[in-house]
């Protein structure tokens, strides 16, 4: 489905593998069939792949010399291998550091290093009144981040436009042109499918579920791309580069008009037999009586207390009176803690993770962090006393950024299973 008039950002994708779903193993029902017959092209590919595994492992660039050791294959076969990935770009040769004293006749040793900056990957997070875009190279680094408001009435297909205009301004000020994108995520609320590439049901989103996102973007950057739950990716966020990163058994809990979790058991994402997995409070229980947000989900009545003759009324306003110490503000907060412990307690009793993490989307400033940690703190007690072996609970260390760090590392994965198998296949050698 077309969105733009513009012209595509490049011609064609290249064939990627999304590492995330079953054990192709256990897709055969655990029988194995006879390996296949490598070929010369396959026998060479994995060959760059490990010269190329031993580049970027190394401390310091490695010389010719070193790369045969680590690899064990001839130095000659190495010298090959190397000038094939400094051809594509995944490698680049050292200049040689200026001599001092005495120096030893013949040429200075080649040495190597990776190239991070040889592709670049895309990580988008899709909200009903924002678009937020970056762009990270290969070692998961953001160059830079574009973030659109847009109006909570889009259609899907006026808001599939304004996602690929969003990775548009991204990309210009990035510098980064068609071809060099290697692989996309989409981060969205509502169910996804399993295989990561349709939308299932957002509620609140309109025809953004009937939009074929994924082809539409990858029509636009050339390069595979997959869509993913938001809670999801932000718990693969925190798990990489936030909150999370000493455990493997995590669970990332997203505030909002609905009540979502990410799961992150055995070190891995868990997205169930349906992609639905975490969905804990969808699709909008998220009412005082419910296991939900209550009276953070949006504009509640709030009866005034005694001696009083104004309450605050909306999240945002009890969330800022929370964080300055107003007492029946600090109570609702406390309240909506325990009732999320509350809610969530069976799923902690079937998980048992280690950490709990609270996603802080409507804490966006620093100041109130106090308030944030309020409802942390009356979860983690309520927690305690249903228990036997509560979690630790934590607050987001991305904040806002969870998702699209999520969103980058999604598609890093993809990129690093070719990496590790055929790189230079990649952009070709």
């Amino acid at each position: 489905m077309a969105t733009t008039s513009e012209p595509p950002l490049a011609d064609a994708g290249r064939a990627v593998v999304w590492p995330l779903g079953d054990d192709p193993v256990a897709d055969l029902g655990g029988q194995v069939s006879s390996p296949a017959v490598v070929g010369v092209g396959d026998l060479r590919a994995t060959n760059a792949a490990a010269v190329l595994a031993a580049v970027r492992s190394a401390d310091r660039p490695p010389r010719l010399a070193t790369l045969a050791q680590s690899t064990k294959l001839s130095r000659p076969t190495v010298e090959v291998l190397v000038d094939d990935l400094v051809g594509c770009g995944l490698i680049e040769e050292v200049p040689a550091a200026p001599g001092q004293g005495l120096r030893s006749p013949g040429r200075p040793a080649r040495r190597f290093r990776f190239q991070p900056r040889a592709g670049f990957v895309v990580g988008v997070d899709v909200r009903a009144h924002s678009i937020s875009a970056c762009l990270a190279d290969l070692d998961g680094t953001f160059l830079t981040v574009k973030r659109r408001t847009v109006r909570a009435d889009l259609t899907g297909r006026t808001r599939a436009g304004a996602v690929t205009a969003t990775i548009r301004a991204a990309m210009e000020q990035a510098g980064v042109g068609a071809g060099q994108i290697c692989a996309a995520t989409v981060g969205t609320p509502g169910l996804v499918e399993r295989g990561n590439a349709r939308i299932r049901y957002v509620d609140h989103m309109k025809t953004w579920a009937e939009v074929d996102i994924v082809t539409v973007m990858a029509e636009a950057l050339g390069c595979p791309v997959a869509v993913e739950n938001d809670a999801n990716l932000a718990a693969l966020g925190e798990h990489w580069r936030g909150a999370g990163t000493a455990t493997s058994e995590m669970l990332f809990i997203l505030l909002g008009r609905r009540l979502g979790a990410g799961i992150i058991t055995g070190g891995r994402l868990l997205r169930g037999h349906h992609g639905a997995a975490g969905e804990i409070g969808f699709p909008g229980r998220s009412t005082a009586e419910g296991p939900g947000l209550g009276s953070l989900a949006g504009d509640h009545p709030g009866a005034a207390a005694p001696g009083r003759t104004h309450r605050p009324t909306t999240s945002a306003a009890v969330i800022a009176a929370a964080a300055a110490g107003d007492a029946d503000a600090v109570a609702v907060l406390e309240s909506v803690g325990q009732r999320l412990a509350e809610g969530i307690a069976p799923v902690l009793l079937a998980l048992d993770p280690a950490v709990v993490v609270l996603g802080t989307s409507l804490f966006p400033e620093p100041g109130l962090v106090p308030a944030a940690d309020l409802l942390r703190r009356a979860a983690e007690r309520r927690a305690a006393g249903l228990l036997v072996e509560p979690p630790e609970w934590r607050l987001s260390a991305l904040g806002d950024q969870a998702i699209l760090t999520g969103a980058v590392r999604f598609a890093l994965s993809a990129v690093e299973r070719v990496l590790l198998t055929r790189p230079t296949s990649l952009f070709g050698a």
